[in-house]
């Protein structure tokens, strides 16, 4: 016998010895409950249907007998399996290192102990399915019916009796707080009671309107700001290190696409590849916000797998954090199509360009992505190390092949002069001479009221101001036209005077400095080399006049984002390539494209979900194979369908849910019968409407409505929550970070900029405070009594329900009102009203 047999025998016989001390006998074990869930769970992404490493699959008792490379691996005589799972070698160990973490002492003994039994499992039991059927990865099929046909159907099915409607006013303001964030006034109200009838006319109406409102754009903007993980920039003081400034013009572009009911195809090429698409159409170049957003400042890896997690997590519900160390334990997803993913990002970065009417980017600028290093290349991290890679091969672009991934076909696309020197913009000029000219102004007007002693000073100040827009033209003019060499002469001498009349101001300021005579040595002394450097540069100015050259510095027009906190230069980068790969706009047209069987299903659900309060799929941001097969997927595939054969317009899609039947029902569980409750404890049948928490934005828009005092205006930069925390602007508008967020908003399960695919609900003691003793509620319901002064205490109690709470009160709230204010001042009875659970709750 060999020393590496003996060597083998001995590991296995010490896994085996290891095993003695278990106490679990064979009967103890259940397969189906003990077994067969922890193998799912830790072997099944090795040795399950997506992959049999060493040939062996385990994922049903005969294929674990029939066994692999090494034979039956459940052999009482030689459990290949729990050798595996026992030995003290990390090369061998199963589940191998870094996949996770070692079997406990339980596990293991349960494990023997079954095979010990003869490793009995059902006799019919089935394989894991090919991971190819799942049912989210074929295309959706519409069942032709309506949504309402399709559930009552599921209802009958299952004998259950839906509720009634609900009544007009609470249908109504669960239609405007759904569709644009705000409830309905007094009169609109009482307009919708009188005009609803029978067919639905009147809520037909209702709806456009809502959905033809600014306001609807702003609502439903928030909802998709929660799922692309908006976040404004943050950093440490000053230093940008997550997101991009200005990033509120996505926002915008968000607000504006859905309020024109852009196709959702369209809005997810652009905010992928605006750039590649129209590189001229500036407005849609905001949609790229979506990628800036991600930006992190000290590490590209870390960026690039959040824009690879989060563009796959939002758009197709697939997740894909873990491919990027090892293949995907869930779903046929391989390690090296994660790196072929990122390789679609890879020549990505971001920058600042201008902004018509500001020529300091700091003040505002457009945040937009673009195609920099065309020719880096895409490694494989070994197990997700990016310390560690795996140089032998290029990883190039691509999409998981179980998706079609034949049908990525990137194309280089050629850019406009514009986008590759944005100073050249159209306005960047005009911009920068009206800056100058106001510069021209204040300079020719000191100088006439100068005193003698500042006359000097005065003069050369005016010769800056006179010598920038002859430099501004000239720059401009060589810039338009880079192969002439007489323009880039005249742009060097232009170039060159200019910085003389900088250098000899600068010097003049020198030699009048006070300080040259100053007691303190110290401060004298930094006089003096200022007087010295001031002079040195005069020279040196003097010198490149004299040889001007073709050599000019260009108009300051963009900003490229550091690619690291050592990037210094990234100041003075003006010109970037002259073409881009196209990978990101192919890839959003695979999204994209209606022969991705996730896309407009994910969407779909999303809508779903903030309509009537659960998800057809439990899980809106993972459609791979941990996800069920849903119970309603006839209703989500013919909205699906019918989503992409509508253009893929989202009020198409508003209209069919909120007209819907179901959508009337009403929340309330009151004389529904007790085999309904007993054969759907969740409504997962939806027999009934789900009353839903409002969330943070829509509690305070609420109240600001109420009170008369929302600010209607739209779009435009963040506003501080701290300094402007009492704006009446809508929430949407607050600057949002990791870092910041504003206060009330804080209290109410405000978005988590991180990941926030859908919004948690809480019921806490602070929410109820802040709607109480908050300097908001107390404003609000100061405003609102006003509006309601002259009542009397019975029309004013019943005026306040109506415009809080949406409806009238019942003869016993009215009874207990009436005695509350007799005790109580109607300020605080409003502020009352505003705890009132009708009042934060979507019935």
């Amino acid at each position: 016998m060999n020393f590496s047999a003996l060597a083998h025998i001995s590991k296995r016989f010490a896994a085996l010895i290891g095993l003695c001390t278990f106490s679990a006998t064979p009967a103890e074990v259940d397969y189906l409950k003990d077994i067969k869930p922890l193998l799912q769970e830790r072997c099944y992404a090795c040795h399950g249907a997506l992959k049999q490493k060493a040939g062996l699959r385990i994922d049903t008792v005969a294929l674990m007998k029939k066994g692999g490379d090494e034979g039956n691996a459940v052999a009482r005589d030689h459990a290949l399996i729990l050798e595996r799972v026992t030995t003290q070698d990390l090369h061998e160990r199963m589940p191998p290192e870094g996949e996770g973490a070692a079997l406990t002492a339980q596990q293991v003994e349960l494990l023997q102990s079954w095979i010990l039994a003869g490793a009995p499992g059902p006799v019919d039991e089935e394989p894991e399915m090919d991971p190819g059927q799942h049912w989210a990865y074929h295309l959706p099929l519409s069942a032709g019916a309506s949504l309402d046909a399709l559930i009552s159907e599921r209802l009958r099915s299952l004998d259950i009796k839906p509720q009634a409607s609900a009544s007009p006013e609470i249908w109504l303001r669960r239609v405007y707080l759904d569709l644009i964030g705000l409830p309905p006034t007094p009169s609109q109200i009482e307009a919708f009671i009188q005009q609803d009838k029978p067919g639905g006319a009147a809520r037909m109406k209702v709806v456009d309107q809502l959905l033809a409102s600014p306001q609807y754009g702003e609502r439903w903007g928030r909802h998709f700001m929660d799922i692309w993980r908006y976040s404004d920039w943050y950093g440490l003081g000053n230093q940008l290190r997550h997101s991009q400034k200005h990033l509120w013009h996505w926002r915008d572009w968000i607000i504006e696409s859905l309020n024109a009911d852009k196709g959702y195809d369209e809005m997810i090429i652009q905010m992928l590849a605006a750039d590649e698409l129209a590189p001229d159409d500036r407005d849609n170049l905001r949609a790229t916000g979506f990628l800036a957003r991600s930006y992190y400042l000290f590490n590209r890896t870390t960026w690039l797998d959040e824009t690879v997690e989060h563009t796959c997590r939002s758009f197709l519900g697939l997740t894909m954090q873990c491919v990027k160390c090892h293949d995907h334990k869930y779903d046929p997803i391989e390690h090296g199509e994660y790196y072929r993913l990122r390789a679609v990002f890879e020549p990505m970065h971001v920058r600042l360009d201008p902004w018509p009417g500001e020529i300091d980017l700091e003040r505002n600028g457009l945040p937009r992505v673009f195609d920099l290093h065309l020719d880096r290349p895409t490694y494989r991290h070994v197990r997700g190390d990016e310390k560690n890679e795996d140089r032998s091969v290029v990883q190039r672009p691509g999409v998981p092949k179980i998706l079609g991934g034949s049908q990525y076909q990137p194309v280089s696309q050629a850019l406009p002069i514009n986008s590759v020197r944005p100073a050249l913009l159209p306005f960047v000029l005009q911009d920068h001479l009206s800056q100058a000219n106001l510069e021209l102004v204040g300079a020719t007007r000191n100088m006439k009221s100068a005193k003698p002693a500042f006359k000097i000073l005065a003069e050369k100040t005016l010769a800056v101001a006179e010598a920038r827009p002859v430099m501004l033209r000239a720059v401009h003019a060589a810039e338009s036209s880079p192969t002439n060499k007489k323009l880039a002469a005249e742009a060097a001498l232009a170039d060159a005077n200019f910085q003389l009349a900088i250098a000899e101001q600068f010097l003049i300021k020198a030699e009048n400095d006070p300080s040259l005579i100053h007691k303190d040595n110290q401060k004298k002394t930094a006089a003096m080399k200022r007087l010295d450097a001031a002079r040195a540069e005069l020279k040196k100015a003097q010198e490149r006049v004299a040889n001007p050259g073709v050599v000019y510095a260009p108009i300051h027009a963009t900003l490229k984002a550091q690619e690291g906190p050592d990037d210094p230069k990234n100041k003075e980068v003006q010109t970037y390539p002259e073409s881009s790969s196209g990978r990101r706009l192919a890839l959003g047209r695979w999204i994209a494209s209606p022969q991705n069987p996730l896309t407009a299903r994910v969407l779909v659900n999303h809508v779903w979900l903030r309509h009537f309060g659960s998800a057809l799929v439990a899980d809106v941001s993972d459609f791979g194979r941990r996800s069920s097969k849903p119970l309603h997927q006839d209703v989500l595939d013919t909205l699906a369908v019918r989503l992409m054969d509508r253009g893929w317009s989202l009020k198409q899609l508003h209209r069919e849910m909120v007209l819907s039947e179901l959508y009337a029902r009403s929340s309330s569980s009151v004389g529904v019968a007790a085999k309904t409750v007993e054969k759907d404890p969740d409504n997962t049948c939806y027999w009934r409407m789900n009353p839903r928490r409002m969330e943070s934005q829509v509690i305070r828009d609420s109240l600001l409505s109420l009170a008369g005092k929302l600010d209607f205006s739209q779009g435009g930069a963040t506003l501080d929550p701290v300094t402007m925390e009492t704006s009446c602007r809508r929430s949407l508008y607050f600057n949002q970070t990791a870092d910041t967020e504003h206060r009330f908003l804080a209290m109410f399960d405000n978005a988590n900029v991180l990941d926030c695919y859908r919004r948690e609900e809480s019921i806490v003691p602070q929410q109820a405070l802040a709607l109480a003793n908050s300097q908001l509620s107390h404003d609000c319901a100061t405003a609102l009594m006003q509006k309601l002064a002259g009542l009397d205490d019975r029309d004013f109690i019943r005026e306040a329900f109506v415009r809080v709470l949406g409806r009238q009160p019942d003869d016993g709230e009215q009874k207990t009102c009436l005695e509350s204010l007799s005790s109580l001042r109607r300020e605080l009875f409003l502020q009352a009203l505003f705890n009132h659970n009708d009042f934060v709750t979507l019935r």
